[in-house]
């Protein structure tokens, strides 16, 4: 009978080695987890805000083509009052949140990323100024009594610049300042100008040297004070446009106080104007506020009170904005809830830049036709509205679909990614390897 041997025990005089590990600390409210590196989710691109763009574009096809399939009648007259002015304060509003979105939305770009959003904001304003000096040129050769508003945008975008960084109330304080004051200041400096004061002899002074006014017809004045669509008017939209952007868009409640404030807004304002004209007898004195479009005159006062189309005006701008604020929300849950019928109009906004420009070169075309032309090109004239509303359409879906963006949107951010290349881009480093050959 065999025994086994018990194996020998380890010596109490040399206990094995043991790595010394620390046990892990439970997690909870005292010891949370090492958070990982957060990668921040890519927002939802709002195609309720393409939509909009659409809107906006629409409207201005109905006022320089005409409503689409309607005969000349009372909803035609309609469309085409309500289309009038708004569609440019719309499109205005929505070059605010643009600007937004563009440099963080609710999250406000800083640091490097915020100078180098600033420094695209710039070129795409540049080159928006020189897109609409070339519709200009061609516009005014045709013959077309177009005023081309991408100019104004560009100068838009450019005076924005100093306020990308300002969060939602301190971009609404901002807006709230520009409709107290910009409306006001321009009528002042229009007077000024027009009875020879101090605004004449700056205008004659900056027009002298303003390279876009000798080369263009479109200068800084022209931009800024004299013009159709002034950058003292129409930029508080713009920054409304900004405070609004900042917003959480994605939220339906959001979008529900938007629509609400804004319809209040715009009943406000447009209720004050007409009270003051028909409860407190301006119609007496200054006669019927419809019967003056565009600038008006600048021998009292009181004519600020008028909320007509292009007067730019606080009522105007501001009715608009409220206008503009409703459409906006509407035009966010639209797009969600019916997304294939939407897109194809939302392609078309997402290309408003160029279904714009498009269209003013079409303007200048038809300027050059003669009276009663016949055929193909006749009946294209006569039927534009409708053939450029659908044509837009099914252009934008096309191309949409086979190239992605548009031609002049694509441009234009590639020009401003070129010029401004972000932190980590392939251009930003070969221009900071260059600097440091440089300073070796």
């Amino acid at each position: 009978m065999t025994q086994t041997r018990p194996s020998p025990s380890p010596s109490p005089a040399a206990p094995p080695r043991l790595r010394r590990t620390r046990a892990p600390e439970p997690a909870g409210p005292e010891h949370p987890p090492a958070p990982g590196p957060a990668r921040p989710a890519a927002p939802r691109r709002l195609h309720g805000l393409d939509l909009a763009r659409w809107i906006a574009v629409a409207g201005m096809l109905v006022i320089h083509f005409g409503p689409p399939f309607l005969e000349s009648g009372p909803l035609a007259t309609i469309v085409a009052t309500y289309a009038w002015g708004r569609s440019t304060i719309l499109f205005a509003f929505l070059a605010g949140v643009s600007l937004a979105l563009f440099t963080g939305g609710a999250a406000v770009h800083r640091g490097r990323r915020a100078r180098t959003g600033a420094a695209r904001v710039a070129v795409r304003g540049a080159a928006l100024v020189l897109i609409g000096w070339g519709l200009h040129a061609v516009v005014t050769a045709g013959g077309s009594n177009l005023t081309v508003i991408i100019t104004f945008y560009g100068l838009y975008f450019l005076l924005a610049i100093p306020l990308l960084r300002l969060s939602a109330p301190w971009a609404a304080a901002a807006a709230a300042a520009a409709f107290a004051i910009g409306p006001q200041l321009l009528f002042a400096l229009r007077r000024s100008a027009e009875e020879g004061g101090a605004a004449a002899g700056l205008t004659r002074a900056v027009e002298a040297h303003d390279p876009g006014h000798l080369l263009a017809g479109q200068g800084l004045m022209e931009l800024a004070v004299h013009g159709y669509y002034p950058a003292l008017a129409y930029l508080p939209a713009v920054l409304a446009g900004l405070a609004v952007g900042r917003l959480d868009l994605h939220s339906p409640l959001v979008r529900a106080r938007l629509a609400a404030f804004g319809m209040v807004v715009a009943f406000l304002s447009y209720r004050t104007s007409w009270h003051a004209w028909y409860n407190y007898g301006l119609i007496g004195e200054l006669g019927a506020r419809e019967e003056v479009v565009g600038s008006v005159p600048t021998g009292d006062a009181r004519w600020l009170l008028t909320d007509m189309p292009h007067s730019a005006t606080t009522p105007e701008v501001l009715g608009g904005t409220g206008v503009a604020m409703a459409v906006l929300a509407c035009c966010l849950g639209l797009a969600d809830r019916l997304p294939r019928l939407t897109a194809p109009l939302s392609a078309a906004g997402s290309m408003a830049l160029t279904v714009y420009a498009v269209h003013a070169v079409v303007m200048a075309w038809q300027a050059t036709l003669p009276e009663g032309a016949g055929g193909l090109v006749g009946l294209v004239n006569r039927e534009m509205s409708e053939v450029y509303l659908v044509g837009s359409v099914a252009a934008a879906v096309l191309w949409r679909r086979t190239l992605g963006r548009g031609p002049l949107e694509a441009g234009v951010s590639e020009l401003a990614k070129a010029v401004a290349p972000g932190p980590r881009s392939p251009a930003h480093a070969r221009r900071r390897a260059r600097r440091r050959l440089l300073r070796r």
